[in-house]
């Protein structure tokens, strides 16, 4: 059977000499995925299309298990993703952290939205590692966790001007005036936790403008990667390239 469907390519992994599977995210929501047969080696442009965040109407036949790629018209290759690699290991957190919070067989319409709606934003010019923040944040009860940033968890004082990091001993933000009952607090700026809260707690379609300045974007992605590890036991396999460059950055 022959079946037609958008979406977007969120996993590649070479399989053989010459063929690769990929896993695209359609438009209703369910991942995907096709082999890809002699993608390495395709002349009619099958290598250029099957590129992560390729979005585009795949064409491709299924019977029973995996589907088989036929063609690909492509929509939007988002090429400015493989420009900057800074950009695309963030893009690439966003995907394997959208990947991974999908079952095989789960339909989730909210998650091919927030993909859509992140690639958009990065393109229009948006940081990629704050999209990823966001992904990261919009996607913790999909890992069973939450986190609370609006709040002290030992005082259950609301007043969020007093908080100034988050304790993974209490689980949550905490304020100044209890920080001597977590030494280990991963201490954080005002700002970070007041964002964090906003944008947790924000619509996508909401989300009309977003700049946050970098210093900020870093501390709240330091903690995201970290809550998702503490919580969940995730390493991503994006953040083997991220911590690279920040080493490299931090060297310069």
């Amino acid at each position: 059977m022959l079946i037609k469907q958008k979406g977007i390519i969120i996993k590649t992994v070479d399989y053989g000499e010459s063929d690769k599977i990929i896993t695209i995210l359609n438009e209703h929501g369910a991942k995907v995925p096709l082999m890809v047969r002699r993608a390495k080696k395709s002349k009619s442009g099958l290598q250029a299309n099957t590129q992560l965040f390729v979005y585009g109407l795949f064409i491709y036949s299924k019977w029973k298990g995996m589907g088989t790629l036929s063609s690909v018209d492509v929509i939007d290759q988002n090429y400015n993703l493989r420009l900057d690699i800074y950009e695309s290991s963030f893009a690439s957190l966003s995907a394997e952290t959208i990947d991974r919070s999908i079952e095989s067989d789960e339909i989730s319409q909210y998650s091919y939205d927030l993909l859509h709606f992140v690639l958009s934003k990065i393109k229009d010019g948006v940081s990629a590692q704050l999209m990823s923040v966001v992904v990261l944040l919009k996607c913790m009860t999909k890992f069973g966790f939450n986190a609370i940033f609006d709040k002290c968890v030992i005082t259950d004082n609301d007043d969020q001007s007093r908080l100034i990091g988050y304790s993974f001993k209490f689980d949550g933000a905490i304020s100044a005036n209890v920080r001597h009952q977590d030494p280990h607090a991963f201490i954080l700026m005002n700002k970070t936790l007041y964002l964090l809260d906003i944008l947790q707690k924000l619509p996508i379609s909401q989300m009309s403008s977003l700049s946050i300045h970098d210093d900020v974007v870093d501390e709240m992605s330091e903690l995201m990667i970290m809550l998702y590890s503490e919580y969940a036991g995730m390493f991503f396999k994006s953040q083997k390239l991220i911590n690279q460059l920040h080493r490299l950055d931090s060297n310069l």
